[in-house]
């Protein structure tokens, strides 16, 4: 290899190695952001469902109340 090689390929390598560590760090990232994400998501999920239990018991008790209220209604009318 003569010098006008070697002075052609050094600079080529360092682009080629720094364009490598630019890409694992970028996928490193990614990594880490689908990381948080999926955490983020999971404690979504938990807390969709405690809402829906809420609102079941919400519902239940609502029913519950009209139901009451139409015998006490019911009552007052044959009295």
């Amino acid at each position: 290899m003569n010098s006008a090689t070697l002075a052609l390929l050094i600079p080529i390598v360092a682009i080629v190695c720094g364009a490598l560590i630019s890409i694992m760090k970028m996928k490193t990232q990614q990594q880490k952001n689908n990381r948080k994400q999926q955490a983020s998501q999971d404690e979504l999920k938990q807390e969709i469902a405690k809402l829906r239990e809420r609102i079941e018991v919400l519902e239940a008790l609502a029913v519950d109340e009209q139901q009451q209220l139409r015998r006490e209604i019911d009552a007052l009318k044959r009295a």
